[in-house]
């Protein structure tokens, strides 16, 4: 059973999302009263993030210039970044919890999304049945 559930035009849709809420979260949550780098950690992340998605190769990009294995590869990184960042920079309460939970979120959407053959096989597959 394949969990790979997420494709890349939606993955593609999540980034952005994503990337709006690493810039709104710490507004919302104050972060800056509680830890000012904190708080810019996760804003720059969040413009990182609409760059890199920009060049990627999916349906929602500029650029087409970073394959979609490579983005995964980042976003997974990042991920790992996310959760080792709280422990390596003493973030406690509020702060500790959404590094936590970002990083965490961003191992399981890389976890289950298709790369790119997996989705052409899945629309390839989609296509043949609907050939009557």
């Amino acid at each position: 059973m394949n969990l790979r559930i997420i494709s890349p035009s939606v993955h593609g849709v999540l980034d952005y999302v994503s990337a709006i809420l690493f810039i709104l979260a710490p507004i919302i949550l104050k972060f800056e009263e509680i830890s000012p780098f904190a708080y810019w950690l996760s804003v720059i992340f969040g413009c990182v993030l609409i760059l890199y998605s920009l060049m990627t190769d999916y349906e929602f990009s500029i650029g087409m210039l970073i394959p979609l294995k490579v983005h995964l590869a980042i976003d997974f990184s990042a991920g790992i970044i996310f959760i080792l960042w709280p422990f390596i920079f003493d973030f406690t309460g509020l702060v500790l919890a959404y590094y936590l939970v970002v990083g965490f979120g961003l191992l399981l959407v890389v976890a289950l999304t298709q790369s790119d053959e997996e989705s052409q096989l899945k629309d390839d597959h989609h296509d043949r049945n609907l050939d009557y």
